[in-house]
């Protein structure tokens, strides 16, 4: 594993630099509804990125609507965490909220979960979440746990913390080495499991997010879905990782911390929106 140490990395306050990250493809018809919530907040972003992933037709007149939207565009279509992992390494901001583009989120979001990281020492914090189903006239909260760490201790394969709803240090994440961009999904759960062997992880109690649950998402589609031959193999796998990772930290050795399967980085291109200022190229990282 490469990058700070605990006492190295910096601490989020409530000044802390934010990128919102929305991950996109194929979501033109309820990304409007995301941007309009992110332009709102309370607390403004220092940046909203659209990341299209190599869609025949990007969300070019979507994000025009909002100049201070920016909008690239990745050169192959590699999933979602190769786009946010891709922004990560070339535009530096302290931390970065994440976004699904069918989803929504209060105004209040920012402001709420930068107080929590300050006052918590925390570096990845969630929110809970409102389930809204597109195929029904219903709405259905959900209680995620405000201690994340503590139920991981207890149960290393729970997932206990929705990802777009988080907001993580960007220490953090070179910290760990990364996002797993080999993944195509499931690579939310696997950071949140190594995140919680180094850092402090909360949910606040606030209701925040709004999830759309709607046919032929990543988690409905027949080939991807929560039910899917694919996805509960590579659920298996990661839980047995996890449950290997908890072992070696209860007697006291340094768990596996890499991402669990990577792939080589997409090239993005600007095509609306405002210029981000590039991260300058490091030769080496010190190692932890």
């Amino acid at each position: 594993m490469t990058g700070a140490t605990a006492t190295q990395r910096r601490p989020l306050t409530r000044a802390s630099t934010v990128a919102a990250l929305i991950p996109h493809y194929a979501c033109d018809e309820w990304l409007g509804d995301a941007l309009e919530t992110l332009v709102a907040q309370t607390r403004p972003l220092d940046a909203i990125v659209v990341i299209d992933d190599a869609s025949d037709e990007p969300p070019v007149e979507v994000v025009l609507r909002h100049e201070q939207v920016t909008l690239l565009q990745a050169d192959r279509n590699g999933g979602p965490y190769r786009l946010v992992q891709q922004v990560i390494d070339d535009f530096p901001f302290d931390a970065y909220l994440f976004q699904d583009a069918d989803d929504w989120t209060s105004l209040e979001r920012l402001e709420l979960l930068l107080a929590a990281a300050e006052d918590a020492g925390a570096e990845m914090v969630g929110t809970q979440e409102v389930r809204v189903f597109c195929d029904d006239p219903e709405a259905v909260p959900v209680a995620w746990p405000t201690d994340v760490n503590a139920t991981l201790a207890e149960r290393p394969t729970a997932f206990c913390l929705l990802h777009p709803t988080s907001l993580v240090s960007r220490d953090l994440v070179v910290a760990l080495g990364g996002f797993a961009t080999g993944l195509r999904f499931s690579g939310d759960a696997e950071f949140l499991r190594r995140a919680a062997h180094v850092a402090r992880v909360v949910n606040i109690p606030e209701r925040c997010y709004f999830r759309r649950i709607r046919p032929r998402s990543l988690t409905t589609a027949r080939h991807t879905g929560l039910d899917s031959p694919a996805r509960k193999r590579l659920m298996e796998a990661l839980w047995e990782r996890a449950r290997s990772n908890a072992a070696l930290a209860v007697q006291g050795h340094e768990p596996r911390l890499e991402p669990y399967a990577t792939a080589p980085p997409v090239v993005l291109t600007h095509l609306a929106g405002p210029e981000l200022t590039r991260a300058p190229i490091t030769m080496a990282k010190e190692p932890v």
